[in-house]
């Protein structure tokens, strides 16, 4: 086991630990806050996001000396993605795990921004981008559009290409192939420009989607691909890296504003502990998620600079195109500036 992943496990003990001593403290006013994903839960490498909630859940009960209860609804029990943000707008479900921004983007157009394909070159760059002035300036914009603020942004690992027909290593393979997309209008764009058939369909029929033949291929980055065992349905994987997997930790406007001061600061620092503890484990465990997915016989193709680059060719001008019509070109302006000036 790698340092880092030692140290992460240290991080969600201590939390867990702090959390269980307060079997001992006597009972306060309590709040408690609803928080949905649609993943599992119980296992630190194999479920990224109970990680988040207990590292979350547990620094915010402690720090607020029990006055906040996190009750954590895993694995869709509280509805899909697209139901959880309903919710979540509502302010009936305080807290959401795992929307993307094109989910968010249905309420607030700003947030589609950060689906333009091939803009960030490595989880690092995204995560200064986001951590800082852009970041922070989008999160209010998209507040203020559907109220819901996003809390962390987890830029975890690039989404690729799999599917069960044959090799991808140009667009040209693409074309014909059945793949399936979120029903997120511009990851359905960006299918369509690379020649292939977008298929929306929801999470939990994806597997058997692939396993019937009603989809040949989807788009996921490899830990996701591994929750899910998609690896068992699919024998080719191609790491063209089109879209950074940033899920999103969302909270009901209304209710992060009626925080006191001193509780909102402690949210941000629960949610900052947890991002870190999440992202660590995704990144230390990234190339062990692409060994199990050869050793279950999937044949993984690394594109060349030249071969990269005529997937770029092919979307990336003109969905920034339409993101331009639909969110302004200021605002991919700036997201492009904070992107170079990231790498500078």
């Amino acid at each position: 086991m790698t340092t880092l992943l030692r140290k992460l496990r240290a991080l969600t003990a201590v939390a867990l630990i702090g959390a269980a001593a307060f079997a001992a403290v006597p009972a306060q006013a309590q709040t408690v806050v609803r928080f949905g994903h649609v993943d599992g839960e119980g296992d630190l490498l194999a479920n990224p996001y109970w990680t988040f909630t207990e590292v979350f859940g547990s620094i915010v009960k402690t720090q607020t000396n029990g006055r906040y209860e996190i009750q954590v609804f895993p694995s869709g029990q509280l509805g899909d993605l697209e139901s959880l943000l309903e919710q979540n707008v509502k302010g009936s479900l305080q807290i959401v795990g795992g929307l993307n921004a094109g989910h968010v983007g249905a309420y607030a157009p700003a947030a589609q921004v950060l689906e333009m394909p091939y803009t960030f070159p490595t989880t690092e760059v995204a995560r200064e981008v986001l951590d800082g002035a852009f970041g922070k300036k989008l999160a209010d914009t998209i507040a203020e559009q559907s109220g819901v603020r996003i809390l962390s942004y987890l830029p975890s690992a690039f989404r690729n290409f799999s599917n069960s027909v044959r090799p991808i290593k140009t667009p040209q393979d693409m074309v014909g192939l059945k793949i399936r997309t979120q029903q997120v209008p511009i990851h359905v764009k960006m299918v369509e420009l690379l020649g292939a058939s977008p298929t929306p369909i929801a999470w939990a029929e994806l597997y058997s989607a692939l396993q019937t033949g009603v989809v040949d291929g989807q788009e996921n980055a490899p830990y996701t691909m591994l929750l899910a065992n998609l690896q068992q349905v699919q024998k080719y994987y191609t790491l063209d890296h089109h879209l950074i997997n940033m899920p999103l930790i969302t909270i009901n406007e209304d209710f992060y504003k009626s925080l006191s001061d001193e509780d909102r600061v402690i949210f941000d620092y629960a949610a900052r502990e947890a991002t870190f503890a999440m992202l660590g484990i995704i990144t230390a465990k990234e190339s062990q998620d692409l060994k199990v997915i050869a050793e279950a016989g999937v044949e993984i193709y690394q594109p060349t600079p030249a071969e990269f680059q005529m997937f770029v060719d092919k979307v990336q001008q003109p969905i920034a195109d339409v993101l331009s019509e639909q969110v302004g070109k200021d605002l991919v302006a700036e997201l492009q500036a904070a992107v170079k000036a990231a790498q500078e």
